[in-house]
């Protein structure tokens, strides 16, 4: 699992797998009932596993020191 950050779009991205090939993550689901303003996208492949997690509202939605370490 590796995670990245993206500060100027406030987005984070938690890899559960160590690569995806192009065409692997065939649907996205949009999950926007979170707390507060935000979202979250997760990204499927073609078995219905859970390939990664895009965090929009990174800096809301993750704890502080997540963010702040993935920013430096």
């Amino acid at each position: 699992m590796r995670i990245s950050c993206d500060p100027e779009a406030d987005a984070a991205m938690i890899y559960l797998v160590d690569l995806i090939k192009p065409g692997e993550a065939v649907e996205q689901v949009v999950v926007d009932d979170v707390p507060g303003p935000g979202e979250l996208v997760l990204d499927f492949d073609a078995s219905g596993r859970i390939l990664a997690i895009e965090v929009i509202g990174a800096s809301r939605l993750l704890p502080e020191g997540l963010v702040a370490g993935l920013e430096g």
